[in-house]
């Protein structure tokens, strides 16, 4: 596991798959998507939001930004991303990501990301507060690991 960044605690690796290159040979910007999509749907099951199980109360993607800066390879075997929530609105929440890779020695940023959460009610099809509980546990887990 790499060196936890400042202000990040969660951690996710992520494999580099032969399916995830290109026909250039490096990772498709889409893959990055797909390891930040598993490593927020692992901090948010880890802290107790989802359980894994459909219900009437969820979340949907308002929108993500992914800024790129280094390729990544097979070469690079594994790719460490760490993830917070930075931002707690009324209806959503913003989770942050670094994706970073071990080369020779040192730690590149990869990629960030920035994907607005925002909190739905799928049987009124509508957007709705972020529950209580939900905004204990976020903050508890946050504010613990920033001490």
């Amino acid at each position: 596991m790499s060196t936890p960044p400042e202000g990040y605690r969660y951690h996710t690796p992520m494999t580099v798959r032969y399916g995830d290159m290109d026909s250039l040979g490096h990772v498709n910007n889409a893959k990055y998507l797909t390891y930040f999509e598993q490593a927020r749907i692992s901090y948010i099951h880890e802290r107790g939001l989802w359980d894994g199980t459909l219900s009437a109360v969820g979340m949907i993607v308002g929108r993500i930004t992914v800024e790129y800066k280094q390729p990544i390879s097979a070469k690079d075997g594994t790719v460490n991303i760490w993830t917070r929530v930075c931002r707690l609105g009324n209806k959503s929440f913003d989770m942050e990501h670094l994706l970073l890779c071990e080369r020779d020695g040192q730690t590149e940023i990869a990629a960030t990301g920035l994907i607005v959460m925002v909190v739905y009610d799928y049987v009124a099809n509508t957007t709705i507060p972020i529950p209580d509980e939900w905004r204990k546990l976020l903050i508890e887990f946050e504010l613990k690991l920033q001490n």
